[in-house]
């Protein structure tokens, strides 16, 4: 075997290591992008489902906060008019 066999077959493995960690790498890179796709499709959904909950909360707790509004008007006026009457009686010899 003559130093340049010995050379040419360096030259032959380095290329075929080198087109195989290429080979590799982009494997790794297609790999990890459809991954990236997927966690960002996953996390575009949780932010979507997110979203129609807070505004379903928030739907009901205006409801909720226009029937406590509701509540209280009409317990102030009931207050209201039960002051007038006690008032109203006081007056009464």
């Amino acid at each position: 075997m003559t130093d340049e066999t010995i050379l040419e077959g360096f030259k032959s493995l380095h290329q075929a290591m080198t087109e195989g960690f290429d080979g590799v790498y982009n494997r790794m890179d297609q790999r990890f992008a459809e991954f990236k796709t997927y966690v960002d499709a996953r996390f575009s959904a949780v932010d979507r489902r997110f979203d129609r909950l807070e505004t379903r909360m928030d739907e009901r707790f205006t409801e909720q906060r226009s029937y406590m509004d509701r509540r209280f008007d009409r317990l102030e006026a009931s207050v209201a008019d039960h002051e007038v009457r006690v008032t109203a009686l006081e007056a009464k010899p």
